[in-house]
């Protein structure tokens, strides 16, 4: 069966339905290269949301991603439990 592909507008209404929740992410790098990341969503903007990362996983606080890098399956987003 056919399964129902992603718009922008979707993932744009699932990800601001996670502001302020604990979520787990894996962003594929390239190269067989994926990193998982834990943090908050902290805000969403019309085009990027950010992540504040929890754990001291990276150097940095937060992390920016587009909504199309969901679409095309570079970044999944799992709400944490």
């Amino acid at each position: 069966m056919k399964k129902t592909p992603l718009t922008i507008e979707m993932v744009r209404e699932k990800i601001a339905e996670l502001v302020g929740k604990n979520i787990s992410m894996q962003v594929c790098r390239g190269r067989k290269q994926v990193k998982k990341y834990k943090g908050i969503v902290e805000s969403t903007f019309p085009s990027v949301f950010v992540v504040r990362l929890t754990e001291g996983e990276s150097s940095v606080p937060s992390l920016s991603y587009s909504y199309s890098d969901i679409v095309c399956g570079e970044v999944v987003i799992v709400e944490a439990t």
